[in-house]
């Protein structure tokens, strides 16, 4: 529970942070511009988002939400993301940031794991909630807010372990460079150094107006469409699920000047809306997973844009982006360091046979506090300003970065990092299910998906996983495609042989 023996936070001398949510909030208090939400045929002006929020407010406080409280939100894209993230802060509550789509049994896990109190969703109702022990209600507010709120309780604490406090302090969930699963703590300077990346480098003010297409949970899309039109003025579009047409009628009808997107998105506009979207001038984004060659020189030929890769981390934020005047970004090139970002390349520990490739390592005024580990602030991967992103990569004569993959077993799903231990936890947890392997496989267009191949016991189908995965896992987590074997192959040592599954 909270209270005065929670640990201090600390820091190490070479990576200190300010911690206050001021900056934020300020910013929030100063927007001016207007926040469309496409799918709810919603404009929200500043008096109607300050309104909303001040009301907003009041019933969070009486809900029970208090300074140092961590606060689950689960919200699609709109501007009722955006009220409910800078409330939270504003009551100095830490909003733990995932995805709409996660079902009530994993927002359960998510707080007794992450000692988050309080949830809060667009998605779910009153009863779903209290279907996995909540005490729910419904908060409304201003006319144009409507959240369910759930209450976890004592489920949310422990005696043996006190909470940190992290008043006012956005987290954000991680794989880490382990893949172990882990919680960024990215406090308000943090977030305005990755918009002052943006705007040194790709140049961004009032006159913008953005179209949000990724989950503004996501921290791509985070940066770009939450944190980004507060610091700088810019006019914000949304939807929360994409549509060809949709998007079209926004670029033309809303004057979209930048539109951050992810490969896989792109692909889509092209077979949907194709050379309608015909703008040399507007910024086109692409970021969270590698861009193809045929993806990048297909959206340049039809849409008369080059796609620029914009390569980043939840932890570091803002990295590399290919510029407006560089070559098409194919084969892992993501372009230069954004201004005031420094990349290293370190050899191997393990392997210096690969030439010039190495672990890319990242140091910026965007980084992370730390994570969130066990109840403490850990900043042993920040020790020297550095941070590791697991992640190979190479730097050409130009200065410009190439990215080879990623060290660790993280599976990308549509730039959605799902960690194959977690999905293995919850399918090995159902009943008849005796072992199970979690792996990534690969579409025909080389795109990666989840694949579980299991050993279960007589009468349990694949659909019964299907189902149980359903329940308990956000759609991306989930194994597309299920394998029942009678063993699964290992070595003479009892490892699992990933290379000798289906």
């Amino acid at each position: 529970m909270i209270d005065g023996n929670m640990t201090p936070l600390t820091q190490t001398a070479e990576h200190a942070v300010d911690m206050s949510p001021e900056p934020i909030l300020a910013a929030v208090d100063d927007y001016r511009g207007t926040m469309t939400d496409l799918d709810r045929g919603l404009v929200v002006e500043p008096h109607r988002f300050a309104a909303g929020r001040a009301a907003l407010a009041r019933r969070m406080k009486e809900a029970g939400l208090a300074a140092g409280e961590r606060v689950i939100v689960a919200v699609g894209n709109g501007p009722l993301f955006i009220a409910a993230w800078a409330t939270i802060l504003e009551l100095r509550g830490s909003p733990l940031l995932v995805h709409v789509e996660t079902p009530p049994a994993e927002l359960r896990r998510l707080a007794r794991r992450f000692h988050a109190r309080f949830a809060i969703t667009d998605a779910r109702d009153e009863t779903e909630l209290e279907d996995v022990g909540a005490a729910a209600r419904t908060l409304t507010a201003a006319g144009w807010v409507r959240l369910a709120w759930a209450d976890f309780g004592d489920l949310a604490y422990s005696a043996d372990e006190p909470m940190l406090p992290l008043p006012g302090i956005p987290l954000h969930p991680t794989s880490g460079t382990t893949g172990e699963a882990k919680m960024a703590v990215r406090p308000a300077a943090c977030a305005l150094a990755e918009v002052a990346h943006y705007v040194q480098t790709i140049g961004i003010d009032d006159r913008d107006i953005l179209l949000a297409l990724a989950p503004m949970s996501h921290a791509y899309a985070h940066g770009w469409c939450v944190v980004t039109p507060m610091v700088t003025g810019a006019d914000l579009v949304t939807m929360r699920r994409v549509s060809p047409r949709k998007v079209y009628q926004a670029c033309i009808e809303n004057h979209i000047t930048i539109l951050p997107s992810v490969a896989s998105m792109l692909d889509t506009l092209l077979f949907g809306a194709g050379n309608r979207l015909h703008d040399p001038d507007r910024v086109v984004l692409t970021g969270g997973a590698p861009l193809s060659k045929r993806t990048a020189s297909q959206f340049e030929r039809i849409a008369g844009t080059r796609v620029r890769p914009l390569y980043g981390t939840t932890e570091a934020g803002a990295i590399a982006v290919a510029r407006a005047d560089g070559p098409m970004a194919v084969g892992g090139y993501v372009g230069p360091p954004f201004d005031g970002v420094s990349v290293q390349i370190r050899p191997l520990d393990d392997d210096r046979s690969n030439g010039d490739v190495g672990l890319v390592h990242v140091r910026s005024a965007s980084l992370m506090a730390g994570y969130l580990v066990d109840e403490r602030l850990e900043t042993s991967q920040l020790a020297d300003g550095w941070f590791n992103t697991g992640d190979l990569g190479w730097i050409d004569e130009n200065g410009a970065l190439h990215l080879r993959g990623r060290r660790a077993e993280v599976i990308n799903v549509s730039g959605m990092k799902v960690l194959p231990r977690e999905v293995e936890e919850v399918v090995g947890a159902m009943a008849g299910v005796v072992e199970v392997k979690v792996y990534p496989g690969k579409t025909r267009l080389g795109s990666p998906y989840v694949k579980a191949a299991a050993v279960v016991e007589d009468g349990v189908e694949v659909d019964h996983i299907r189902a149980h995965c359903e329940q308990h896992l956000v759609y991306y987590k989930r194994p597309a495609r299920i394998i029942l074997m009678d063993a699964l192959p290992k070595s003479p040592n009892g490892k699992i042989q990933s290379d000798k599954l289906p």
